[in-house]
């Protein structure tokens, strides 16, 4: 019997919130893919990573002023 068999993740996040998670993953990087030829030309000091990682944060901070308003 083989030992290479695939397990299954447990993450504690019910499949249809990961799946969305995931899917705004790929929206996020392929957002980045598209936009960073224009942000390059701008500052061609920065790289891919620094680029995908200010559009996650800024998305993050996006989400929590939206569930902040929802709560007031």
């Amino acid at each position: 019997m083989s030992s290479n068999r695939c397990r299954p993740v447990v993450t504690g996040i019910p499949g249809s919130e990961r799946d969305r998670e995931v899917q705004e993953e790929i929206d996020n990087f392929l957002q980045a893919l598209n936009s960073y030829p224009d942000r390059f030309a701008r500052e061609p000091h920065l790289s891919f990573e620094q680029h995908l990682f200010r559009l996650s944060a800024a998305g993050i901070a996006r989400v929590e002023r939206d569930v902040l308003h929802r709560t007031r």
